[in-house]
């Protein structure tokens, strides 16, 4: 009985990740109506000790896609919306997002879903370069143990996280309809 539930608890947890990854993905590629901003760059800390950013921004409102690892037996992958504030030099933000973890150890494949939340601020340079701190207040929603062997619960209340990142913009302006 109650695995029927942690089962049909991770597959509308699964639903909820797909749709987000969708959107923030279509959202990255799609034409826009406005003038958009896309940039790349590297992050460490936050989601994973290193990983590779991929952001699309347009006015003031931006969608980032993070793919990384802790180690060598996991990924992770975290997909956030911001909104920047000001036009200054140094920028703050705010956002929120899914973070989706799978490790796998000797006991089998572990998967955690992680509902975020961003504060931070960006200082440009020269209009391209644009290195970032946020921090991250992280609330695990669903997860799948890989065994017996980790029997711990999943901790419920907020685990901050600071991530520095660095972007480099690829200019582009789109006026589609």
């Amino acid at each position: 009985m109650i695995y029927n539930s942690v089962v049909a608890r991770l597959s509308s947890v699964r639903a909820l990740a797909t749709v987000v990854v969708c959107t923030a993905v279509a959202s990255l590629v799609a034409p826009g109506s406005v003038s958009s901003q896309y940039r790349f760059g590297v992050s460490m800390g936050g989601a994973s000790v290193i990983a590779a950013v991929a952001e699309r921004r347009w006015d003031e409102r931006g969608v980032e896609v993070q793919l990384g690892s802790w180690g060598t037996r996991d990924l992770s992958l975290s997909v956030s919306a911001k909104q920047y504030f000001g036009a200054r030099a140094v920028r703050p933000f705010a956002g929120a997002g899914l973070w989706i973890a799978v490790a796998r150890t000797d006991a089998g494949t572990g998967l955690g879903l992680v509902a975020r939340a961003a504060a931070g601020a960006e200082r440009s340079f020269a209009s391209r370069h644009a290195p970032a701190l946020t921090i991250y207040l992280n609330r695990a929603l669903a997860v799948k143990r890989p065994g017996k062997a980790y029997p711990r619960p999943v901790r419920r209340g907020l685990v901050p996280t600071p991530e520095l990142s660095y972007r480099f913009s690829a200019e582009s302006s789109t006026t589609g309809g």
